[in-house]
């Protein structure tokens, strides 16, 4: 895939009683603790703007957020720079959203505030962070679905409904049906589990 500036979104079930600023202890930890294999660099609390993006860590390379956009409570993972091979770029963007959402699932600090934290993995969002480059359209849609539809396939162990949504001025962005019953931990497996250190994000 051409496009470098990735994001992809699980979702979780507001369900959970969870609070997006409980995640700032657990961000702050994850940069203390060296818990990515990416320079990370500070927090952001952005938990007080409606349906906006929670809770930032900011990377050098990659952000995540605790995201409440469209008034869904997930994890979103942004790539900003760096990013690998053409070919790779899906699946690392994939492995990365997975490992963070593997280390949240499994989170101490979480774990004892009562917290359980679970992603979705039958639903997930994939947009295209460059209006110039990736522009929400037809031929967008195009050029990428081919190559989305071999990964999920890959991924999820069966064909996948891909569908555009948004409209021109809105980032490309395509909502992933998968229909899979997959948990976090055996998909995560399938990319390699944890990503590996990577130059370009330190």
């Amino acid at each position: 895939m051409e496009p470098e500036k990735l994001q992809i979104k699980l979702y979780t079930d507001r369900a959970t009683g969870i609070s997006p600023e409980a995640f700032v202890v657990v961000f702050h930890n994850w940069i203390k603790k060296k818990l990515l294999p990416e320079l990370m660099i500070d927090v952001a609390n952005y938990a007080h703007v409606p349906k906006g993006p929670g809770v930032a860590l900011i990377g050098h390379g990659n952000d995540y957020f605790i995201d409440e956009g469209e008034g869904r409570l997930g994890l979103l993972y942004s790539r900003k720079r760096g990013a690998p091979e053409p070919g790779q770029r899906v699946a690392d963007a994939f492995r990365r959203t997975l490992h963070a959402a593997s280390l949240i699932e499994n989170d101490a600090t979480l774990a004892a505030g009562g917290a359980k934290v679970r992603f979705r993995t039958d639903e997930v969002q994939l947009r295209v962070n460059d209006r110039l480059g990736a522009p929400n359209d037809e031929a967008t849609f195009t050029a990428l679905k081919p190559e989305l539809d071999r990964f999920c396939r890959e991924l999820f162990g069966a064909p996948c409904d891909i569908t555009r949504s948004g409209n021109a001025k809105s980032l490309f962005t395509v909502k992933i049906a998968t229909g899979a019953k997959t948990d976090v931990a055996t998909l995560l497996g399938r990319l390699g589990g944890a990503p590996l250190a990577d130059r370009s994000l330190v």
